[in-house]
């Protein structure tokens, strides 16, 4: 396969300027529009604080809920955990805008309190606070969702049926009101907004299924793996498997069907050059990886990807690069190098990969194998080493980077993966050391 049959071409701040230009448009257009219709001589100071919030909220609602919403480009431009971030900042500056529009109805509305009687109130009314008490639940249950670490899927299940009903009532409560959309630009905007969310839902919960039970892979074997890790193996059934560019990550659904709820993201393990074979390595945690271990040879599993802008892609003059990684965080970066082994790629590498023992580093067998077709060198740092122990100590740090990197590290590209402290720690340490931050590519644990 050719190195640029898959490419993420969407990367560059022009393309992340474009997507800021668009979700600027989608905040403010409607607002815009409603005064070009409505003028600030028909409004009160009130009214037009009560209609400000309430339309910049919904347009907020709408950007929150595209964000998520699993396009390849928006992902390979910012990378997940950037998306996520902006998902739920977005989220709460509706929830306030919320809050701002609702005060404003009960003070200047001459309905006052009377307007949240909904056995005796109007529908629009009745759908503005049924929308109200979804998104106070979805508030109230992110915030107790670390104390009480719920079980993933069902948070999932629950927040996404939230989600929908704040923004269906939501939409309908504008509707329904009718003063907004009797003018034809807000109604034919407000049209588009839920055809846009409802075309988003159908691809997400329809068209992806169905796409990932044509590209189904079957699993060859599952293996255990030093570090307390489980190493899966699949092959594509009948088919030639699904492009992807080295250090991206697919969600994993293992069921009778595609349309099964429960999924998990892991980044791919594989050289890219066989898309028809897969590997992924997962730390052994919890119930899923149980059930990964319980998984016999046939058994199909369906993916649903690939995704992420944490890849190699587009750095083909680049003069080397250097991979640094914790515990399972190497699983990315073993996918760029046996990508670029395949592909007779000799450019120098340091992979630096960090553990608490020597036993709990990860994959360096794997590494072994194509480290003759490589021009690599691997550093290995451990925090409680042991006798007998000859490496890097302590942690990655400013002071291992000073010793373990090449001269004139600010010519390199910088991949790291690993939980969020060590990735924000070792990018200080980098910037410390001169490496410019548009060289660094990162991607943390914990970002979905």
């Amino acid at each position: 396969m050719s190195r640029h049959t898959v490419s993420a071409r969407v990367h560059g701040p022009l393309s992340r300027f474009a997507w800021f230009v668009l979700y600027l448009d989608i905040l403010l257009i409607p607002l815009a529009l409603a005064w070009g219709a409505i003028g600030p001589v028909e409004s009160s100071v009130g009214g037009a604080v009560e209609l400000s919030a309430g339309l910049v909220a919904f347009s907020a609602l709408v950007v929150a809920v595209v964000l998520p919403a699993r396009l390849p480009m928006l992902i390979s431009a910012f990378g997940i955990e950037t998306i996520l971030t902006v998902h739920r900042f977005i989220a709460l500056v509706a929830v306030v805008l919320v809050f701002v529009h609702l005060v404003a109805v009960l003070i200047f509305d001459p309905r006052h309190l009377s307007i949240l009687a909904v056995w005796h109130t109007t529908r629009a009314a009745r759908a503005a606070v049924t929308s109200t008490v979804a998104l106070v639940l979805i508030v109230v249950l992110a915030m107790r969702r670390a104390r009480l670490q719920p079980r993933y899927e069902g948070w999932r299940l629950v927040h996404n049926g939230l989600v929908a009903v704040v923004l269906a009532t939501a939409w309908l409560h504008v509707w329904w009101l009718r003063h907004l959309v009797s003018h034809t630009l807000l109604a034919v905007w407000f049209v588009l907004s839920g055809v846009l969310v409802a075309g988003l839902a159908a691809r997400r919960w329809i068209w992806l299924p169905i796409r990932a039970r044509r590209y189904a892979y079957v699993v060859v074997s599952v293996r255990p793996v030093p570090g307390d890790g489980v190493t899966l193996v699949i092959q594509a059934d009948r088919h030639p498997g699904l492009p992807f560019v080295a250090g991206q990550f697919v969600w994993l659904k293992i069921g009778s069907t595609p349309f099964v709820f429960e999924e998990h993201p892991f980044s791919i393990a594989s050289t890219a050059e066989h898309p028809d074979r897969m590997e992924f390595t997962i730390k052994a945690l919890g119930d899923f990886t149980e059930l990964l271990v319980g998984l016999r040879p046939g058994r199909r599993v369906y993916l649903d990807g690939p995704y992420g802008g944490f890849t190699m892609s587009g750095l083909d003059s680049v003069p080397g690069f250097v991979l640094i990684a914790a515990g399972v965080g190497i699983t990315p970066l073993l996918s760029m190098l046996r990508t670029m082994a395949d592909r007779e790629d000799r450019r120098p590498v340091r992979l630096i990969v960090s553990a608490r023992r020597p036993q709990d580093l990860m994959l360096l067998p794997e590494v072994e194998e194509v480290r003759a077709r490589l021009n690599l060198k691997v550093v290995e740092v451990v925090s409680e080493p042991g006798p007998g122990w000859t490496g890097e100590t302590g942690r990655i740090n400013h002071g291992v980077l000073s010793r373990c990197l090449p001269r004139r590290p600010h010519r390199l590209h910088y991949f790291l993966c690993g939980p969020q402290p060590m990735v924000t720690s070792v990018s200080h340490d980098l910037a410390a050391l001169g490496v410019p931050l548009r060289r660094i590519h990162t991607e943390r644990f914990g970002a979905v």
